[in-house]
């Protein structure tokens, strides 16, 4: 089990020997293979690895957004891998926030509806000032009236992170957040996801590639060949850029395994 330090009662999301295969069980894919971790309240983590190590998989699995083949995943207490579509819809609306590389922002919308549309979507109209508050939180108090199609991409980013943070979720999960920005706005975003974790109270997870934006992150687990490899407590960008060279030796040199020989 890979875990930062804590009791049973501060995790947030927990994945128990999560195994996930696409296709039939002889000829699929497996894109997990019995994963097991836990991610803590009020902690950042990023999780790192090589492209189809497993990455995006392991999120939307603690998400709720794809369902194990088999293992358990449990959000607050709740194991959740057994719930109905509408029990997880709720629970992901009310429970988790997303954040994506695309923004995923409605263009017919004003910057304000659409960081409203979480509460909205619950059948619950936003507390007086509520969507104000969280616009001023990332930055854009004054933007509100505007339409994504205004803004700079950053700017669409802080109005994703905006809305994530609408119903005060237990947890955010962020897929390659600042893949689609330039290094000075990514930076801006991975300090609002920081300050999510340090004033807000949240608990972060992202998947990323950049060994500068998971450094901004407590903790990073390391993903390959859809098993958990490691992890590197309090990074630096040149200890996981280390860390993925090796991991990328590695995976070379078992790709020059004869067949039939493990390495």
């Amino acid at each position: 089990m890979v875990a930062s330090r804590g009791s049973a009662a501060d995790d947030v999301v927990r994945l128990d020997a999560v195994r996930k295969v696409y296709g039939s069980s002889r000829g699929g894919v497996v894109a997990l293979d019995s994963v097991s971790i836990v991610f803590r309240r009020h902690t950042f983590t990023a999780v790192m690895g090589p492209s189809g190590s497993g990455k995006s998989t392991c999120l939307h699995c603690a998400a709720g957004l794809d369902t194990p083949t088999s293992g358990s995943v449990t959000l607050d207490g709740r194991e959740i891998t057994s719930l109905g579509e509408r029990e997880l819809t709720i629970l992901r609306r009310e429970r988790i926030g997303f954040v994506f590389q695309a923004f995923n922002l409605l263009p017919a919308l004003t910057v304000a509806e659409n960081v409203a549309l979480p509460v909205r979507l619950a059948g619950r109209r936003p507390g007086r000032g509520t969507v104000d508050a969280v616009l001023a939180r990332v930055g854009l108090g004054e933007r509100g009236r505007h339409r994504p199609g205004e803004l700079s991409g950053g700017q669409q980013q802080r109005v994703a992170i905006a809305r994530a943070l609408i119903t005060q979720p237990s947890v955010i999960f962020a897929d390659e957040p600042t893949g689609a920005l330039d290094a000075y706005t990514s930076l801006e975003i991975l300090d609002l996801l920081q300050q999510a974790v340090r004033t807000g109270g949240q608990t972060v997870v992202i998947v990323t590639h950049d060994p500068v934006a998971a450094a901004h992150a407590d903790r990073v687990v390391f993903l390959a060949g859809g098993r958990l490899v490691g992890e590197i407590l309090q990074p630096t960008a040149q200890a996981l850029a280390l860390a993925l060279a090796e991991q990328m030796t590695k995976l070379g040199a078992r790709g020059r395994t004869p067949a039939g020989q493990v390495s």
